[in-house]
């Protein structure tokens, strides 16, 4: 019992995991058919040649002119049949039948290695076409077992009252009739190995995408996050200093303006004191907020540590940005945090430098010059631009 129940669970986990590939295995079959159709068309066309030359030249009679014939119009039709199969293919669009194509296909293919065959008993007890278009549907195509089945049995079943049309020896039809047997057998056991072993790999593809898909999300992730403060979002020191090394390289290669501002919120400690480290942490997140707001997209934007904020204005003069500066100012100050209730007012002090063509400088050198001009802005009153 125990057995059974495994096994039945076993067959329930295979028609699932079979449902989830069949439009890959759909795609795949498509893409084969466009190929193998033409393909089989053009040894169609071979065997015409040779046969309708053999009629052409040679002198035949009875038995062997019935065979020779016989052959050449299956593998006319079979080649007309291909060729039908392959426009079919391409006209077909989008259209919910395309799909059927390759089974389609398959079965008109193994209908006419039967009439092969049987053609070939007049002269020759071998059935060797009929084996070969078996195995050759096996590896070609992916098709779920059952419908694979039902395929092989009708084949079978074409095969086996076929041939005693034309095979009159009781001990040959009897032999080709179970070779018919194994042939369908070995082609339907090489289609469910096949079959299975797409569905595994298949799955076992997607499964591997999605763990690099989220390995690459993680590791976006992590970038962002070593390259982010924690608490605003802003760039943090580290990256802000190495992206403005290179903005400060690529100004003095085009001889144009670069412009530091540095930002530090007045009397923070008493929003600290009086409110709260969580309200600190949402004033800080306001202002960097407002920051993002009001600067252009290409501006750089960053905090150093506790309350100073620091900005890089690409291709800004110093008259320029002292404009913007002041304009992050009044917006700043006019717009205070609510927080639980609680309006905070905030404003901040700015220090503002600028590299020009003529006075090019070092991140050290601006953040240096703009670090100068805060404490400026703190001793005159805070609140204002220096």
């Amino acid at each position: 019992m125990l057995r059974l129940t495994d096994l039945t669970r076993t067959l329930q986990r295979w028609q699932a995991e079979h449902a989830s590939v069949v439009d890959a295995a759909n795609s795949i079959n498509l893409q084969r058919l466009g190929w193998l159709a033409p393909l089989v068309a053009l040894v169609n066309a071979v065997h015409v040649l040779v046969l309708g030359g053999q009629l052409w030249m040679g002198q035949h009679a009875g038995l062997a002119l019935a065979w020779r014939a016989g052959l050449l119009l299956a593998h006319l039709a079979m080649g007309l049949a291909m060729l039908g199969c392959a426009v079919a293919l391409r006209y077909a669009g989008s259209s919910a039948w395309r799909v059927w194509l390759p089974a389609g296909t398959a079965g008109i293919g193994m209908l006419f290695a039967v009439v092969i065959v049987t053609i070939d008993q007049w002269v020759t007890p071998n059935v060797t076409p009929f084996l070969i278009s078996c195995l050759l549907i096996g590896v070609v195509f992916y098709s779920r077992p059952l419908r694979s089945a039902l395929l092989y049995l009708l084949a079978f079943v074409s095969y086996f009252y076929a041939l005693s049309l034309t095979q009159g020896n009781p001990e040959q039809l009897f032999s080709n009739r179970l070779n018919g047997i194994t042939a369908c057998l070995l082609g339907w056991a090489l289609t469910v190995l096949m079959w299975r072993h797409f569905t595994t790999i298949t799955r076992q593809q997607w499964q591997l995408a999605e763990v690099n898909a989220a390995l690459q999300d993680r590791q976006t992730e992590l970038e962002h996050l070593s390259s982010r403060d924690g608490l605003t979002g802003l760039f943090n020191r580290h990256t802000f200093v190495a992206l403005t090394e290179q903005e400060l390289a690529r100004a003095r290669r085009h001889a144009s303006a670069t412009t530091l501002l540095l930002l530090d919120l007045d009397y923070f400690k008493r929003i600290n004191d009086s409110h709260g480290h969580p309200a600190g942490d949402a004033v800080l997140r306001h202002v960097a907020a407002l920051l993002r707001d009001t600067v252009r997209g290409t501006d750089l934007v960053g905090r150093l540590g506790g309350e100073e904020f620091i900005v890089l204005l690409p291709d800004t003069s110093a008259e320029a940005a002292r404009v913007l500066a002041e304009k992050l100012r009044q917006r700043v100050a006019a717009q205070p945090l609510v927080w639980q209730e609680l309006t905070i007012p905030t404003s901040v002090s700015i220090g503002l430098s600028a590299a020009t063509p003529e006075h090019p400088a070092s991140f050290e050198g601006l953040y240096s010059d703009a670090d100068s001009a805060l404490y400026e802005a703190k001793k005159r009153g805070r609140n204002q631009v220096v």
